[in-house]
């Protein structure tokens, strides 16, 4: 994720050819069109560059949607401040289906940290959630602490002497660690990176000795001893690190996750709505989208907009108390 401002980048791409199968089977009305939906090429942008967690699990999705729908799906990566100025772009676009946006959990928290052209609430239309990710916080092995509670009690002891990367302000690790130092009364310095790469590296390097970071970015380098994990952000183990407990068994109510969720530009038809949100779910079913997913870490999620609505209304109640208490500003 990167909340700081990027260049605008550009890639389409298309992630599958059209098959002519339908979801459901029952017509769909026209909704001002000259067919059923969809009856064209359906554009997805990505707010973030190519190669992230967003792109791969939009591309996957694609594949998979590309079927069921029966139309082609393009990727357009539109990257720059932590989301928002590709959301902006699918915000004004027509509502009519074939231009959607995949957002990652900056966009929860975007409208406190940023001005931004348009309102998360008012032009965009949720359609489904489809995927959350734990975070596991890691240190560089010089770091003598063995766990959670021993980190703490280092950086009790030694104020401001441990720095902490992350890949932004306002980035889900960024105020993962926040929500930490508030819970637990540890000290650490905030080093911001312009990326998750340039961060894992400096973990790596020991510039900086303590990260929240997502599982799949960092899994090779605990396996291969350069990382130590302490804990997850979800409330029980994952598969990955069976062995990592979550914070959760320290200071008990502690959850953290990021998450990736498909929306529309606001007074998109209810029919359009419902025949997007099916595919999806459909897609949550299919073994081959679920083996993906487990790969990267992620978990399925799916349900109804309402669902994915009330979700993203908790995580901006949640992380704006955050921002509030620790003073978290967007320079």
């Amino acid at each position: 994720m990167k909340p700081t401002s990027l260049p605008s980048t550009r890639r389409r791409t298309v992630v599958a050819g059209a098959i002519a199968l339908a979801v459901g089977g029952l017509p769909l009305a026209a909704s001002a069109q000259s067919g059923p939906y969809p009856n064209k090429t359906i554009q997805v942008v990505v707010p973030f560059p190519a190669g992230g967690i967003v792109d791969n699990v939009t591309r996957k999705l694609g594949t998979e949607l590309s079927a069921s729908l029966g139309q082609t799906l393009v990727v357009e990566n539109k990257a720059g401040a932590g989301g928002s100025i590709g959301a902006a772009q699918v915000a004004r676009s027509k509502a009519d289906g074939y231009t959607l946006l995949t957002a990652f959990d900056t966009h929860a928290v975007n409208p406190l940290l940023y001005k931004l052209s348009f309102d998360s609430d008012k032009d965009l239309k949720p359609i489904a959630l489809i995927a959350t990710s734990p975070l596991v916080l890691v240190v560089h092995p010089s770091v003598p602490a063995k766990s959670l509670r021993e980190l703490v009690d280092l950086a009790k002891a030694k104020p401001d002497t441990l720095h902490y990367a992350s890949t932004g302000a306002g980035s889900s690790n960024h105020l993962t660690t926040e929500l930490f130092k508030a819970t637990s009364g540890a000290s650490f310095n905030h080093v911001p990176y312009k990326g998750g790469a340039p961060a894992i590296t400096d973990v790596l390097g020991g510039q900086v000795q303590v990260m929240f970071v997502s599982v799949t970015s960092v899994l090779a380098h605990i396996r291969a001893g350069k990382m130590r994990a302490l804990a997850v952000t979800t409330r029980e183990r994952i598969p990955a690190l069976p062995d990592v407990p979550p914070v959760s068994d320290t200071y008990p109510g502690f959850e953290a996750t990021s998450w990736v969720g498909l929306l529309a530009p606001a007074g998109v038809p209810a029919d359009v709505v419902s025949k997007l949100n099916g595919g999806v779910n459909a897609a949550l079913k299919s073994p081959e989208f679920q083996k993906f997913l487990e790969e990267q870490s992620l978990r399925p999620a799916g349900g109804t907009p309402e669902q994915f609505t009330a979700f993203m209304k908790a995580e901006t109640q949640k992380w704006g108390a955050v921002i509030k208490r620790q003073n978290i500003q967007v320079e």
